[in-house]
């Protein structure tokens, strides 16, 4: 009987704990495209399977005369899943293993779905074709499709779409073609005659990747012609969106309306102008409220408590745009957050230091790239130096620090490294932390710990546990130097007993390795800046920047609304 009731117990404990969420880590679509406008998709869905559900499926509706066929999917054992006639609902996860099948339901929606298998760290390949994915204009060719619907779950915490042409003599560029993104928050372009569209930023339940592409006459022959001009539908497109606000908005006439509050707003101008003519400068008054934050951020300084857990969930960039903010506002500081990056790489378990077999037979340490570990995908600093870091290796993800310095001073790597230095150039603006003092406290009262650690009276194995952590934000905060210090003091041992802190402290290849981005990092920021005084120049004289966005020449996706009467939406997909 008590054993029954500790059984009951037990039971009852495991159904209030909390479930681990299934999760798509990173969708990458690859689109080819026939001369006929047909295309083949192959989906790579790097995911995290918990034992709920028993498949995963892919939703396309509202697709028209466009058919969906040839489906084929793969794991990543390489396994070729088995095509199955039948897909029910009575079918349980194991009958599911390793077969998938199109299922076109009543209400016009096609359903390609296959079973999730084994849980844990899965990865699955599916790939399609859509007949006349690319359809006909009497003005151009072009696609409109959802490649991903907002009612998706879960959503990818980063995607990325590359629309290519399967005649290699074909390239698509922006003079010749266009691309617009809708309802999700990323970056579009032209890359080696392809095109490519990618987040930057996790999406959210309200998120979908929404992509428009033109493509000039002649190119492809479509084999389905629509009625509509591709202009008008573009129009469509664009109602709801972002793009041409700028443009429309200084073109068409003002309405009776807009008129009046033009006038009203005219003469609240005039009434503020003469109150800072009179009484105080502009200028005066933005020195006052920036004193106004100083003394606050002071008085914040001098109440701080000891902030004993890692802050912001790991999150470095975080962190050093808050320390930007209010130290180096106007010369932001980026060298200790690749140093502190790359440590905390290491400390993850995506980069080591290994022995390898040189050349003339001997064992020497070297810079090994590992498995990407998904926690990076929630630092998007982080998972772009990997990527980086990755394709400087190459095949045999073995990294030399003077191999990094030549793969970043490269031109035809700038973009990747740009890529890179975008995710590093965070800031925030100091009014966001007028409401975010808890996040302030944090930080700060975090490298108070730090600087005070040898005056800690309470040791505890916890504690012991988080030193490689304290030793990556010591490198961020730049004072890693005395906190290693502090910890030889307080545990002489740890270093001896723990391969990895010993690396993180006093390894010179994880140094050099540091040296070298930030040298290549640094040179890429020059670039960077010098550009953007000279579009700041250009575009007090012109809007081309926002013309080219909204006539197809990439940039950033319109982040909101958009992309009505697309193909491929409705459908739904995910794990259920």
């Amino acid at each position: 009987m008590l054993k029954k009731r500790i059984m009951a117990l037990m039971l009852a404990v495991v159904a209030m704990l909390p479930l681990q969420a299934q999760s798509l880590n990173d969708l990458d679509i690859q689109v080819v495209l026939s001369q006929n406008g047909d295309a083949r998709i192959t989906e790579t869905r790097q995911m995290t399977i918990t034992d709920r559900g028993t498949e995963c499926y892919i939703g396309l509706g509202n697709m028209g005369a466009s058919e969906v066929k040839d489906l084929t999917v793969s794991d990543e054992t390489g396994t070729a899943f088995t095509i199955s006639n039948y897909w029910g609902p009575g079918l349980t996860r194991e009958n599911k293993t390793h077969r998938c099948g199109i299922v076109k339901k009543d209400n016009g929606v096609t359903e390609l779905c296959w079973g999730l298998g084994a849980s844990g760290e899965r990865t699955y390949i599916t790939s399609y074709t859509i007949t006349s994915l690319v359809r006909a204009y009497p003005d151009a060719d072009a696609i409109r499709h959802v490649f991903l619907d907002w009612t998706v779950d879960p959503k990818p915490k980063h995607a990325k779409v590359t629309i290519m042409s399967a005649d290699p003599s074909i390239a698509f560029t922006p003079d010749t073609c266009g691309i617009w993104g809708f309802r999700f928050n990323g970056e579009l372009w032209f890359e080696n005659g392809k095109i490519m569209a990618e987040t930057t930023e996790a999406m959210n339940s309200q998120a979908a990747l929404y992509i428009m592409a033109k493509f000039p006459k002649g190119m492809m022959q479509p084999t389905i012609t629509e009625d509509d001009t591709f202009e008008h539908k573009k129009q469509l497109a664009f109602e709801g969106s972002d793009y041409g606000d700028s443009l429309e908005s200084s073109k068409r006439e003002a309405t009776p309306l807009e008129m009046v509050g033009g006038l009203i707003m005219g003469l609240l101008g005039v009434g503020m102008f003469s109150y800072f003519l009179f009484g105080c400068h502009k200028r005066d008054w933005k020195k006052f409220k920036n004193w106004i934050r100083r003394k606050r951020h002071e008085q914040l300084m001098n109440s701080l408590d000891y902030y004993r857990e890692i802050p912001l969930r790991g999150d470095l960039q975080r962190a050093n745009a808050m320390l930007n903010t209010f130290e180096h506002a106007n010369n932001p500081q980026y060298q200790k957050l690749l140093s502190a990056t790359v440590l905390q790489l290491v400390h993850l378990g995506a980069f080591s230091v290994e022995p390898v077999m040189t050349e003339t037979g001997e064992l020497d340490k070297r810079f090994i790239i590992n498995k990407r570990p998904n926690v990076i995908l929630n630092y998007p600093l982080s998972y772009r130096m990997y990527e980086l870091f990755e394709k400087a290796a190459g095949e045999n993800h073995v990294l030399d620090p003077n191999e990094l310095d030549t793969f970043m001073k490269d031109e035809s790597h700038l973009r990747d490294v740009r890529t890179m230095v975008n995710s590093l150039r965070s800031s925030s603006d100091a009014k966001y932390y007028d409401k975010h003092q808890d996040e302030v406290r944090q930080v700060y009262g975090f490298r108070k710990f730090l600087k005070d650690f040898t005056l800690m009276n309470e040791r505890n194995m916890t504690e012991v546990k988080l030193w490689k952590d304290y030793m990556v934000w010591a490198t961020l905060f730049g004072n890693a130097e005395q906190v290693i210090k502090d910890m030889k003091a307080i545990n002489p041992e740890f270093f001896h007993m723990d391969v990895l802190a010993e690396q993180m402290v006093d390894d010179s290849i994880v140094k050099a390795i540091s040296t070298s981005v930030f040298t290549g990092t640094n040179h890429v920021l020059r670039v960077i800046e010098r550009e953007e005084a000279e579009i700041s120049r250009l575009t007090r004289f012109s809007s081309s920047s926002s013309s080219d966005r909204s006539s197809g020449r990439g940039g950033r996706s319109s982040r909101g609304g958009g992309g009505g009467g697309f193909s491929g939406g409705g459908g739904g997909g995910g794990i259920r």
